[in-house]
């Protein structure tokens, strides 16, 4: 017989605790029984050489219980807030991957709808959080995601301070391009005075939008978006006035 294997969905849900909590402490994480464990039925045992309390249908020697350590060493994120979180999806139907969870001297079974119980086992499992799941072989198989990125953390100084000095650079940079977007409106509206034939001024002004536009034209529809001279579009427009 092959040596034992964790189930897929609880190696899923062990590495999601990974995802959320990088700097846990995992002293108190695992998975296959000890000896005190092979004496008994258990969920820590593989069920194919072990005592269990269920035979699933595969023949595959898999172990169906996880532990994981208290500390994760999140700001606002603890076993409790985990443990609760998957109670929620379980009690909706969301998640139906577990048989039951023990953490803190209680209990949750999916047989009797998820209720709380006081845990009267010689662990009291308040260093670490027991997760059994189903000997069904779809659910036991799955690798769907346990969505613990969804549970809500309160944010931290840090981050807060992180978020402000985002907002700030963002606001800042914003500010900058609007104050030379205004430059530039300015630089091409501004009038500026015409010299005469003598080299004078002749009281007459121009832009440089303006003169932009007599120099470079236009985009004239009616000539595929090409740039025209300006007497051209106005007679390209008196053209279609004319015709309708």
């Amino acid at each position: 017989m092959p040596s034992a294997q964790l189930v897929s969905c609880l190696r899923q849900l062990w590495n999601e605790f990974d995802d959320i909590a990088p700097n846990r402490d995992r002293r108190s994480d695992g998975w296959i029984g000890d000896a005190a464990h092979a004496g008994s039925s258990s969920d820590h045992n593989p069920d194919e050489t072990g005592k269990v309390p269920i035979r699933d249908a595969d023949k595959i020697n898999e172990v169906h219980a996880l532990d994981v350590d208290k500390d994760l060493n999140v700001p606002g994120l603890d076993m409790e807030r985990v443990v609760q979180f998957l109670l929620t999806r379980c009690r909706n139907g969301t998640e139906r991957r577990l048989r039951y969870i023990i953490w803190n001297r209680r209990i949750w079974e999916a047989s009797n709808g998820w209720r709380q119980r006081t845990y009267t086992g010689a662990n009291a499992h308040d260093q670490h959080g027991h997760f059994s799941a189903s000997y069904d072989t779809a659910l036991e198989a799955s690798k769907a995601s346990w969505r613990l990125e969804d549970i809500p953390v309160a944010l931290t100084d840090a981050d807060l301070n992180k978020i402000g000095n985002m907002i700030a650079s963002e606001v800042a940079k914003a500010v900058t391009a609007a104050r030379n977007a205004e430059l530039a409106v300015n630089a091409l509206t501004r009038a500026r005075p015409l010299n005469g034939p003598d080299g004078k001024p002749d009281g007459t002004q121009y832009t440089p939008l303006g003169h932009n536009v007599l120099m470079q034209g236009v985009p004239s529809p009616a000539k595929g978006g090409a740039r025209v001279p300006m007497h051209e579009l106005l007679g390209d427009i008196a053209e279609a006035v004319v015709e309708s």
